[in-house]
């Protein structure tokens, strides 16, 4: 599921599945890592969806036999992933900076929510994020079920020769993937070195004592057994639009919602009136703890359209409101809805308990999940 970082059973199930003859590294955070020799990495299917349900983007189709002779380094992705986008800027960083040597990135999007599966959304996310290497869209999980691959994010490097060599399951550990990356690319260079800026910088982990436990992922729908965090009497009611009421408490790690909403496996959409942000207005509320907020919502029914939002009953200010976030002429917080994908809702200057209240404007709008932040996990480009 993406953002669980269930690397130690994933990585021994991948140890198993692949028969990689492997040193195990559990890691911090729920991150882990694994060394792997003589294992050939897996052939990318043939594409077209009549075949795998892959699609190239900005690449012709690659082979490993095209790939030989470079260290190459297969990232599983998505593009409302707030774990993977955190890594973004680095896998950039390492682009730039081995490109030249024979380093390779291929980047695999394989899609969770509905929205993902669409070509075109993931190439403006292509776009958006400035992602410069090659992206192979894996609608199919054709290429996520040969390799085993259980996470996003999940990075895999593959040496000039074609094994896997090394795997990092989740956020982290970059300073450790980016010796690999070295270590690989002088193997298959013999006599290559780098220039003294090149030096690996000491990364502290974001998961230390200080950086704050936030609220665990939270899926709106029940797309998950068992993962659905809404706290309504009523329950879910597939398919169905009812008429929900507002509990008067919200647990931490919950969500209720107020007004006609319908369950969509992926989410809940709004299905009430357009309507003005007033007290009596429909509305989803839910309680975290975290520094900042995101949440990954798709457009009333095409068309966008205004999400107003408060934080402990007030509207947000430019100290605490996230980059989507604008504010109207009556001081009002809102973000406009345009496009499905992952929005920025909270930034808070430090780590807390909120609630927070989502107020739609018209029907249609879905709210599919919401992740977090913690102290330590804020500098990167919010995109």
């Amino acid at each position: 599921m993406r953002g669980e970082l269930k690397a130690p059973v994933v990585l021994a199930v991948a140890v198993l599945a692949l028969g990689l003859g492997a040193r195990h590294i559990a890691g911090r955070g729920g991150q882990s890592e694994l060394q792997a020799e003589h294992v050939r990495a897996p052939a990318f299917p043939k594409p077209g969806y009549q075949v795998s349900g892959t699609v190239w983007l900005d690449s012709p189709p690659l082979t490993w036999a095209d790939l030989r002779g470079k260290v190459v380094m297969i990232d599983f992705w998505e593009y409302t992933c707030i774990n993977c986008i955190r890594t973004f800027a680095t896998n950039k960083r390492w682009y730039h900076l081995y490109h030249k040597h024979g380093f390779e990135i291929i980047g695999v999007h394989a899609p969770e929510f509905d929205i993902a599966y669409n070509v075109d959304n993931v190439r403006a996310s292509v776009k958006r994020f400035g992602l410069p290497y090659p992206i192979v869209v894996d609608d199919w999980f054709s290429i996520w079920k040969s390799y085993h691959n259980d996470s996003w994010p999940a990075r895999y490097l593959v040496d000039a020769d074609g094994y896997i060599r090394y795997v990092r399951i989740g956020e982290g550990g970059d300073s450790a993937l980016e010796g690999e990356i070295q270590k690989l690319l002088k193997q298959a260079h013999p006599g290559l070195k780098f220039p003294a800026d090149y030096k690996i910088p000491a990364e502290p982990s974001a998961f230390r004592p200080g950086c704050g436990v936030p609220t665990d992922e939270m899926y709106m729908g029940p797309m998950y057994a068992g993962r659905g965090s809404l706290a309504n009497p009523q329950g879910y009611k597939r398919g169905r639009t009812v008429d929900y009421k507002l509990p008067a408490k919200v647990a931490d790690g919950r969500a209720v919602v107020g007004g006609r909403w319908q369950t969509d496996p992926s989410g809940m959409i709004y299905e009430g009136k357009e309507q003005e942000p007033d007290a009596k207005a429909a509305r989803l509320e839910m309680r975290y703890h975290a520094r900042e907020l995101y949440s990954v919502i798709n457009v009333s029914r095409g068309k966008p359209s205004r999400l107003y939002i408060q934080q402990d009953g007030r509207w947000l200010t430019a100290a605490n409101k996230g980059v989507d976030v604008k504010r109207d002429a009556k001081g009002r917080s809102y973000m406009e809805i345009a496009e499905p994908r992952m929005y920025y809702l909270v930034a808070n200057r430090g780590f807390g308990s909120h609630v927070v209240t989502l107020l739609p404007s018209a029907p249609g709008l879905t709210v599919n999940s919401f992740t977090f932040g913690n102290n330590c996990q804020v500098d990167f480009p919010h995109l």
